[in-house]
């Protein structure tokens, strides 16, 4: 999935900018790198979070999650989303109007997809990949 889609609720918004299956490897620090796990693979989103109320909030990343049968799969990792790589807060604070960028990372089965990413109470419906 290589097109934007834009969602809004609680007075977020949300725009899944690209949704990627792999790499099936992520450098959080110079020093480790972190695998998916036997049977499983990494699935990326690429997201802009904007905070759209007047105060500022928290946001917490374990709202967001992808679809495996009735189970949810939150993100293994979230990603600064910038020139290097780097973990980051799972629960940043957002100025007044701020939006930031981020990349959720997601251990997911093999062999299943995910039919829909849901960051509450935004939900995009994924394609079958």
């Amino acid at each position: 999935m290589n097109q934007p889609v834009y969602r809004a609720g609680d007075a977020w918004e949300v725009i899944l900018r690209k949704l990627t299956d792999g790499p099936n490897q992520y450098g959080p620090t110079p020093r480790s790198t972190a695998v998916p796990g036997a049977n499983r693979r990494f699935i990326w989103a690429h997201i802009t979070l904007h905070n759209t109320q007047p105060v500022a909030r928290k946001f917490n990343f374990d709202r967001c999650d992808l679809d495996d049968g009735q189970e949810r799969v939150v993100p293994a990792y979230v990603d600064i989303d910038a020139f290097i790589t780097g973990a980051t807060n799972r629960e940043p604070e957002l100025a007044p109007d701020e939006t930031i960028t981020r990349q959720l990372i997601f251990s997911f089965p093999e062999d299943r997809s995910p039919t829909r990413l849901a960051c509450l109470p935004m939900v995009i419906p994924l394609p079958q990949f």
